[in-house]
């Protein structure tokens, strides 16, 4: 079907298996981004097929992202979350924000996705009241300003690293999927086809990269 009716990148693939081992070859490098865009280009003439491959390609994040939030929100039906996350899924593909996007499409959506979810779970979770012992959904602390200060100090850190080529894309992506959206080695494993060792030894060995080129400076020594 897709070559048929579809851009001329998408016509190099003679069946969806062959596409989605592509995407999951490629990941998030810039043979990704040009098969997104020729995927979300297609998904005016077929969206339903082309919304269908999508979900089959994402679901590794999605199902990571059910299982954080369905270990965290015990009162909420596992088939709720499923359902909420396929839901959240076709919401970002169908969005403005990323019919206007250029690049970084497999990071953006996941992100998104994430955020979405999330957000829905902690509204579910207050309405469905804690659970016994009082193990509810946490609200996050408010920062305080040398947290603050502090949290500038490493963006400014890391912007230098990527101006100066020292911090390639990759790495970015992973310290921003473990430190900020709480990935575990285990889903980062899942959905790279790796195993869940060889991303922590990776991790480690970019945090030994950071704070050797972050050197004695006092507020970039954390993690």
């Amino acid at each position: 079907m897709l070559r048929s009716c579809s851009p001329n990148g998408l016509r190099a693939f003679t069946s969806p298996f062959h596409l989605l081992s592509h995407l999951k070859a490629t990941q998030a490098g810039p043979t990704s981004d040009d098969l997104f865009r020729d995927l979300l280009l297609a998904r005016h003439i077929a969206p339903r097929y082309v919304e269908t491959l999508l979900i089959v390609a994402f679901v590794p994040v999605l199902h990571g992202t059910v299982r954080r939030i369905a270990k965290q929100q015990v009162r909420l039906a596992r088939s709720d979350i499923t359902q909420q996350a396929l839901t959240a899924f076709l919401q970002v593909l169908r969005s403005e924000p990323l019919s206007q996007r250029q690049s970084h499409f497999a990071f953006a959506i996941s992100r998104a996705v994430k955020r979405q979810l999330f957000e829905w779970a902690g509204r579910e979770g207050t309405a469905e009241g804690a659970p016994e012992g009082g193990q509810g959904w946490a609200a996050p602390e408010l920062p305080r300003d040398d947290t603050m200060e502090r949290h500038a100090s490493l963006r400014h850190f890391l912007c230098r690293c990527i101006a100066k080529g020292a911090l390639n894309e990759a790495e970015l992506n992973l310290l921003i999927q473990i430190k900020l959206d709480g990935n575990t080695g285990e889903e980062i494993a899942e959905s790279h086809s790796t195993t869940p060792n060889a991303v922590r030894q990776r991790m480690k060995r970019l945090l030994t990269k950071l704070r050797r080129l972050a050197g004695n400076h006092p507020r970039l020594s954390g993690e």
